[in-house]
């Protein structure tokens, strides 16, 4: 009786978990589906033009993650110091965090424009035909105009999940997302006044959506403030640049060298496929985009279970984490398991849908299926990187995410593809086996508990 007590306990402790997490996911899950649906809908249209422009736009949009990779990052020490504040009680601060974020924006945008102005030099480097090359250019620099408004959206939604609500970057994102969509065959393929612009034509469409995501985020933030607080608010910039903007920087730092140094090493793996033909990057491209599918539960589980561990460490409940990476993992399991099998079974059908031609969709079903094996360690990555993260061990993620994106995945990205003759389908087993190491390293990092004492640090630095 004693035992079936104690089951029962634990169940309903589980279920409380899995209701909290599933109460912050489901908007970050349906947030992340609407860029999903954007990239989707470009890849689409797109893809409608040719095979090249589809290489073109894949081409420079890895190198658009590529340049952004390291400020993404970073920013997103905002949500960590937020949540930390947030479980602290400790408002001002949390606070403080989102106007340091937006503060940092500027130069981060400026130095993304700046990177524009060598489009040619990069895109020789990555490789490919010479019109792809072209094409790609004139997309990333269209792209590069709108960096900082993507930045500040980004701080302010980074914000406010960290405060636990989710639901506010949801709708945020679902506007700006669909403005894009709707924009995309208007500019793309020209219809009424609008000029036929293809390639250029999709990002402007993504241009004109950030400008309204950003304008529409400021609002938001500034309302909730209340017009009376304004003046006090932009008053207290220099203070929040001194205290928080370290902080930020502090939690943030390795998160956007993990993110750049990683992006640089998926440019290198495209790279790499680059140059095994333009049907292999296209294919890449087809399903590169439709896996991103299957990152939604994860993700959306992941960023809600850093949001948590991050309140849980500023109210030291260290022991509490342990809880809630365990429902994460659970959860996340189920769902990308389940997307994998429908991989396996439909993997020809999604492939055809973004291509008619026959080589590159037969390709691009095959790099499905070597997908569909890493369903499940990429959840465990997702889930145990973004607990990490949100305690505060952000530097260990960071080496380890590196170690394993230039030690496991190029190289063996090369020998599996070049030199053993496995093609695109190859270099998508070098990937799969990159996700398996790490997602072992991290697990082996939590179980360790070390991660208590960042925690510690962070309630420490917040008490002073």
């Amino acid at each position: 009786m004693k035992r079936r007590n104690e089951i029962s306990r634990k169940l309903k402790l589980w279920r409380r978990e899995v209701c909290q997490l599933m109460g912050l996911s489901w908007p970050i899950v349906l947030s992340m589906l609407s860029f999903t649906a954007m990239d989707l809908a470009d890849t689409l249209f797109v893809g409608w033009l040719g095979t090249a422009e589809l290489a073109a736009v894949g081409l420079a949009t890895t190198v658009i993650f590529v340049v952004n990779g390291f400020f993404f990052g970073t920013l997103q020490g905002v949500t960590v110091a937020t949540s930390q504040a947030e479980g602290a009680g400790r408002r001002r601060r949390a606070v403080g965090s989102a106007v340091a974020g937006l503060l940092l924006t500027v130069p981060f945008g400026l130095l993304v424009l700046s990177l524009s102005l060598f489009h040619g030099g990069i895109f020789a480097v990555m490789g490919g035909d010479a019109h792809v090359r072209a094409m790609a250019g004139d997309y990333f620099v269209i792209r590069c105009l709108g960096a900082g408004m993507w930045f500040a959206m980004l701080v302010v939604c980074n914000h406010y999940q960290g405060c636990g609500d989710t639901r506010t970057p949801m709708l945020l994102n679902l506007v700006a997302n669909g403005l894009n969509i709707a924009l995309d065959p208007l500019l793309i393929f020209g219809i009424g006044p609008f000029p036929a612009m293809g390639v250029e034509g999709a990002a402007l469409a993504t241009l004109i959506a950030q400008f309204v995501g950003m304008s529409a985020a400021m609002w938001h933030f500034l309302r909730r403030r209340k017009t009376r607080r304004l003046v006090r608010i932009w008053a207290r910039c220099r203070q929040a640049m001194q205290e928080m903007a370290p902080t930020v920087l502090r939690l943030g730092l390795p998160m956007g060298v993990h993110s750049a140094v990683g992006v640089l090493a998926f440019g290198v793996f495209t790279a790499v496929l680059a140059r095994m033909g333009t049907v292999e990057l296209a294919a890449h491209q087809i399903a590169l985009k439709v896996i991103s599918v299957s990152f939604l539960p994860g993700h959306g589980v992941a960023r809600a279970a850093s949001i948590i561990a991050g309140q849980r460490v500023g109210a030291g409940r260290d022991e509490e984490v342990v809880k809630t990476l365990k429902a994460a993992l659970s959860v996340a399991l189920v769902f990308m398991g389940l997307l994998g099998i429908c991989f396996l079974l439909f993997h020809r059908s999604i492939a055809g849908v973004f291509t008619a031609d026959a080589q590159t969709a037969r390709l691009a079903g095959k790099l499905l299926i070597v997908a569909a094996l890493f369903q499940l360690t990429d959840a465990v990555t997702m889930v145990t990187s973004s607990t990490l993260k949100g305690c505060g061990d952000t530097r260990f993620t960071m080496f380890a995410g590196i170690a394993t994106s230039w030690l496991v995945l190029v190289p063996c990205a090369w020998y599996f593809g070049f030199v053993l003759e496995g093609g695109a389908i190859g270099a998508w087993l070098a990937l799969a086996l990159e996700i398996a190491v790490l997602s072992a390293i991290l697990l082996l990092r939590f179980r360790s508990g070390a991660w208590k004492e960042y925690a510690a640090r962070e309630r420490q630095a917040m008490s002073q």
